[in-house]
């Protein structure tokens, strides 16, 4: 259960089981596949670019404000205090970016897409239907 990874394009799927409509059940642990029998289903990735490029913005925007304030209470002050507090939001920042940056990708397959399974062993029926002989 790794999920979508950077720079991932396609879905990768294994499949347990089947039921039929008449609810019988296949074991099939068999691997998903594309039309031309390619591991997996492709899809539209959403890498969210502009919630992480907007976090880096916004915590880039806040700590250079923050930097800004310190230069203008030290002006002709001497027991200006403010840095702490500016590296204090600055850590935090740190924290709320990295978690930003850490947002995997999604990556969606349209509703009613056809999709293969690539069955990876054989499929034992014989508990489920008899062959009779036609003679």
């Amino acid at each position: 259960e790794q999920g979508i990874v950077k720079g991932q394009g396609r879905i990768f799927v294994v499949w347990e089981r089947a039921v039929t409509p008449l609810g019988v059940i296949i074991n099939l642990d068999s691997p998903g596949a594309d039309p031309l029998g390619g591991s997996g289903f492709p899809g539209k990735v959403n890498n969210h670019f502009w919630q992480r490029f907007g976090a880096a913005m916004l915590v880039s925007v806040f700590e250079d404000a923050g930097d800004y304030a310190v230069a203008k209470g030290q002006e002709g002050n001497n027991n200006y205090y403010g840095a702490n507090t500016t590296q204090s939001a600055r850590d935090n920042s740190s924290i709320v970016l990295e978690n930003q940056l850490n947002i995997p990708p999604t990556l969606t397959k349209r509703h009613g897409d056809r999709i293969n399974i690539f069955v990876a062993r054989d499929l034992d029926f014989s508990g489920i239907y008899e062959l009779r002989s036609r003679h």
